[in-house]
């Protein structure tokens, strides 16, 4: 445990964002407005986002299990994972690319799975001449059927790139308790299927292992560069501590109208008074992380010569450029256009 943080400290469970592409895609295949799912649970609406940010995790959980209710689609989980399987991921697609064997390609997987979510556990282990693939995260939320579906459906297709997509597990173990909805799963069919598990985990043969991944099943060289996911799994602890993911989160949310510290206390999962103690625990407030992740913002926006400054202001809630002005000679001790002569 790191200095500073005690046995009682809360945290925040984060996830990359690219992850939010394969949602609003399951959505939009099956008529269902994005827009109003994600609005309701704050979950960035523009296209245009840092697939490499962290979001908060929970809305994930929440909306998923909402669109599958209120929409009616029992295999929504499933629906996620398979428009956008994980290798195709754009934060998880240049991190396992280029992998020869399933071997390869599941031990680099179970290595890099914390840098797409801090609450995300993956390992394999070989007992009675198969091959366990298992997920040792806890969930975030309670009934957790349709997260569930998701990353056990995830997981069957990452050993498929080797076994084809015709194959099936041998066993399935899950958390969840047998109902109608992983009864009629196609993916789950002719599985041996244990429920009430510890962890969600799939079989398949050992000698599976050594088995040639398919680069026409998904699992193809990409142009996208891996620095910044390479740099994220060396500080993703850093992150899941309460201090450094409020400043993830309010880094990605501070250009939205009414981010307060009750809009942040929602969209985390905790209490405003949490918040504020933990805060005040580090010298700080949410002002200070507020104008932290605005002088941030400016700064690099600040950068282009193309970029005003009245519409820079304008993407920090400001109403005016003279407001931002203000605040950023208080941050600074110089006038925006100063700084940006001075650059």
């Amino acid at each position: 445990m790191k200095k500073g943080n005690t046995k009682s400290e809360p945290s925040i469970a984060l996830a990359k964002a690219a992850f939010l592409g394969q949602f609003k895609t399951a959505m939009e295949n099956n008529g269902v407005s994005a827009e109003q799912y994600c609005k309701k649970l704050r979950l960035p609406l523009a296209e245009m986002y840092d697939p490499e940010a962290y979001l908060p995790e929970k809305p994930f959980w929440h909306l998923i299990n909402q669109v599958a209710i209120s929409e009616m689609i029992p295999d929504f989980g499933m629906q996620v994972a398979q428009v956008t399987p994980w290798y195709q991921v754009e934060s998880i697609q240049p991190l396992i690319n280029k992998r020869q064997n399933l071997k390869a390609l599941l031990d680099t997987f179970c290595e890099i799975a914390s840098s797409q979510s801090s609450i995300s556990s993956f390992n394999t282990h070989v007992e009675n001449a198969s091959c366990w693939f298992e997920y040792g995260g806890q969930p975030l939320i309670s009934n957790d059927i349709q997260m569930e579906l998701y990353r056990v459906t995830s997981m069957i297709e990452l050993v498929q790139l080797a076994a084809g997509k015709n194959w099936r597990p041998l066993k399935v173990r899950l958390m969840m308790d047998r109902n109608k909805v992983v009864d009629k799963n196609s993916i789950l069919n002719g599985c041996e299927l244990m429920f009430l598990q510890q962890r969600t985990a799939i079989a398949f043969p050992a000698g599976l292992l050594d088995a040639t991944i398919n680069p026409e099943a998904g699992n193809k060289p990409s142009t996208r560069s891996s620095m910044n996911s390479l740099k994220n799994l060396n500080d993703i602890q850093d992150k899941t501590e309460l201090v450094n993911a409020l400043r993830e989160i309010i880094s990605f949310y501070m250009t939205e109208e009414d981010i307060s510290i009750e809009v942040i206390a929602d969209i985390t999962g905790l209490s405003t008074r949490s918040l504020q103690r933990i805060m005040k625990k580090h010298n700080l407030s949410y002002n200070d992380l507020l104008n932290e992740a605005r002088q941030k913002y400016a700064l690099s926006k600040l950068s282009d010569p193309k970029a005003k400054i009245s519409d820079i202001a304008y993407q920090l809630g400001y109403n005016d450029a003279a407001h931002f002005t203000r605040a950023f000679k208080r941050w600074t001790g110089v006038t925006p256009s100063k700084y940006r002569k001075s650059q």
